[in-house]
């Protein structure tokens, strides 16, 4: 899985949906997740306004033996 979050100012389009001012930084975070063949099996896009956001990641790993592990 590959994720990235940067901050920059919103687009207009953007700032409109959110509700923010078009001055106001924003949180995007991309996420793509493939399978062991290289499949894209998600992705996605998450833009967050940046004075009230706060994000906890989780990753919860499967060994051989089915048992998951944090």
């Amino acid at each position: 899985m590959q994720e990235r979050l940067g901050a920059r100012l919103p687009t207009q389009e953007e700032s409109t949906v959110l509700r923010i001012s078009a001055s106001l930084p924003v949180l995007s975070l991309t996420r793509v997740a493939t399978d062991t063949t290289g499949r894209v099996v998600e992705a996605a896009l998450i833009l967050l306004p940046g004075d009230r956001s706060d994000a906890l990641f989780t990753t919860r790993l499967t060994n051989n033996d089915g048992t998951t592990t944090e």
